[in-house]
């Protein structure tokens, strides 16, 4: 290559023996970017078909011009980010003091921060996927308004109002703020952002302080009415004291005529002169008072309205404490014949299932005599009887003994003292008796809070629970039970799970009832009393026990305790 400059500029010349041909290709767009190919004349000046490919030389100016552009990328990259930063500080500065909530342009919730869901009291999955149309009204959620508002909406129209939407409590919250339609890069909106802020309290205010108005342009008025009759007043009595002023002048006239007929009458006329002084003093005195008396008039007046308007309200507070008091004596006479009659209950079936218990035991101990003594004597069906004469006299025991115990609760003296939980539950467990076909448990237990409650009553809760758990998983290839604790309020609410049989929620109302059972003896085994002393128990700690379950998928009780707090 040979390397001339002309004008300063330098040119490149390629030799003869430089110069690469290449046939050319059937199709030339397959030509590489920035290879420049054109037909050449050979040294003898003959025309050939073939092609010179010359590869652009990258010069000093051309680094320069990159190195300036890869500059101006980085700072715009720079400027990107600060951008970025900035709007991420922005949408901060909303969530911080602004309600938000997004939608899409059908209406549905695509996202909502912290203080919208603190306002209308709702919880973020309540709302994920739902309609707009659950903040308002009804009747106004179908209207053509309504269609209107997110008509508006789709079109890219803004919005900003004072807007009346539903809690989910059902409360009416005022929001003043915007419906702001976000559009994409074509210019079209593609999602909703609404941002607000509760004036809830403001507005309140705001109609409070409207009716106080009204009530003074009411009073207000009452005092223009006063202040008329107050003036026709003062105008009747300027009337009589200028009729009183003609007749002063009168008697002056007469008094001179007087004067000049005697002299004897001077003294009488000074005399009236001090009496006519008297009178003025008096009149003045008296309009005095007259003002005086319309004020009071008027104060009475007021004070009348408001005696009235009291003693309506005396009235309809007396009539509503006659109800109360006639409904306090109706429910404490009934609360006296039902504790009358559960403590005859109580007594009866004390009394019967102890009178039962002899018999039972005869039954039960001249069966064994027959077992014993003359078993010889008896066939194979025989023995079967007195075997089921025995089962079924124990199984009656054991019912007496329930029912002797679940009268006792009645008149048991419930102590209050603090149950470390976890404690007791440990040890009604290391007490468990397992039946041959039931399956080992296997015990999750969290950690329990303690509670206030009778120890040995307690621990009689945990022994049904903890034991029908167990009878009822008896059928299933493993016994898992769950025991945990919560505290609400001022209670602790304990819980016990487990994967059995479980039942259906429709006989839930016969659950905690004596003697009723959800399943057969043969099925599950026992007295039907387990339950009606638990539920008896906790209500005398003044809780509640209930339970949740499904068929074949086992059940989960609950029952409350007063929390050692409280």
């Amino acid at each position: 290559m040979n390397i001339k400059e002309k004008n300063d500029k330098k040119e490149a010349f390629l030799s003869p023996d430089q110069i690469t041909f290449h046939q050319k290709e059937k199709d030339q767009n397959n030509t590489a970017p920035g290879i420049s190919k054109k037909k050449v004349t050979t040294p003898n000046n003959q025309k050939t078909d073939k092609t010179l490919e010359i590869v652009p030389v990258i010069t000093k100016s051309v680094l320069q011009n990159n190195e300036k552009q890869l500059a101006e990328i980085q700072i715009l990259k720079e400027l990107l980010k600060a951008k970025e930063q900035l709007l991420i500080n922005h949408v901060n500065a909303i969530n911080t003091t602004n309600a938000s909530i997004e939608f899409d342009l059908e209406g549905n919730i695509l996202s909502v921060n912290e203080i919208f869901l603190a306002i209308m009291g709702y919880s973020e999955i309540d709302l994920l996927g739902k309609h707009h149309s659950v903040f308002v009204d009804p009747s106004y959620s179908k209207s053509n308004a309504y269609k209107l508002f997110w008509s508006s909406l789709k079109k890219g129209i803004y919005q900003k109002d004072e807007f009346i939407r539903v809690a989910k409590n059902g409360k009416m919250i005022w929001l003043l703020g915007s419906y702001t339609p976000i559009l994409d890069t074509n210019g079209k909106p593609y999602k909703i952002l609404k941002i607000a802020t509760d004036i809830t309290l403001a507005k309140t205010q705001f109609l409070q302080l409207a009716v106080q108005a009204q009530e003074k342009e009411k009073r207000a008025s009452e005092l223009v009415i006063a202040n008329k009759e107050l003036a026709f007043q003062n105008v009747e009595k300027e009337k009589r004291a200028a009729e009183l002023v003609v007749a002063n002048k009168e008697l002056k006239f007469q008094n001179e005529q007087k004067e000049q007929r005697a002299k004897e009458l001077i003294a009488a006329n000074k005399e009236l002169a001090i009496q006519s002084k008297e009178k003025e003093k008096r009149a003045a005195e008296l309009i005095i008072a007259n003002k005086k008396l319309a004020a009071e008039n008027i104060l009475k007046q007021k004070r009348k309205v408001e005696k009235e308007k009291r003693a309506a309200e005396l009235i309809v507070t007396n009539r509503e404490l006659a109800y109360q008091e006639k409904r306090t004596k109706e429910l404490t006479l009934a609360n006296d014949e039902l504790k009358k009659a559960q403590e005859e209950l109580e007594a009866f079936s004390y009394s019967v299932s102890h009178d039962l218990r002899a018999p039972i035991r005869a039954i039960n101990g001249y069966t064994q005599i027959l077992i014993e003594d003359h078993i010889d004597a008896i066939d194979d069906d025989g023995k079967n009887v007195l075997n089921g004469i025995i089962k079924n006299s124990n199984k009656m025991g054991v019912l007496i003994d329930d029912l002797l115990a679940f009268s006792k609760l009645g008149r048991k003296q419930v102590s209050a003292v603090n149950i470390n939980m976890k404690t007791l539950v440990t040890g009604v467990i290391s007490d468990l008796t397992i039946e041959k076909d039931e399956n080992t448990p296997l015990f999750e237990i969290d950690e329990l809070a303690p509670a206030n409650g009778d120890p040995s009553l307690i621990k009689q809760v945990w022994i049904n629970l903890i034991s029908n758990a167990i009878k009822y998983s008896k059928y299933k290839s493993e016994t898992r039970i769950k025991i945990t604790s919560t505290s609400k309020n001022d209670k602790i609410i304990y819980s016990i799970k487990d994967w059995g049989a479980g039942f259906e929620m429709e006989y839930y109302d016969k659950l905690f009832g004596v003697f009723q059972r959800l399943h057969s003896q043969d099925e599950f085994s026992g007295t039907g009393i387990g339950l009606a002393i638990v539920q008896k128990i906790v209500n005398r700690h003044h809780g509640t026990v209930w339970a949740e379950s499904k068929l074949d998928a086992g059940a989960k009780f609950y029952f409350s305790l007063p929390d050692i707090k409280h």
